[in-house]
């Protein structure tokens, strides 16, 4: 069964749009976003289960220079 989770993404102002450029093409995001508030992007991703969702958020997404941080909310319903 497949997981759904919003990840929300902080990163450096002046690269925020190559930022998105870059996360868009990863596998497993459906879309990326920039967003108004605390976060500067909100990405919608889809992964096999949680181990492959940790590998997509902590090793792709955060992997992407200029990405500063980001926080998982993982969809329950």
């Amino acid at each position: 069964m497949p997981v759904y989770a919003y990840v929300l993404l902080r990163c450096s102002r002046t690269r925020l749009h190559d930022v998105l450029d870059q996360v868009r093409r990863v596998e497993g995001v459906k879309s990326a976003s920039p967003t108004t508030g605390r976060f500067d992007a909100v990405i919608e991703a889809e992964a096999e289960d949680l181990r492959k969702l940790a590998e997509l958020v902590l090793g792709r997404i955060q992997a992407i220079e200029g990405v500063e941080r980001t926080e998982t909310l993982v969809a329950v319903g």
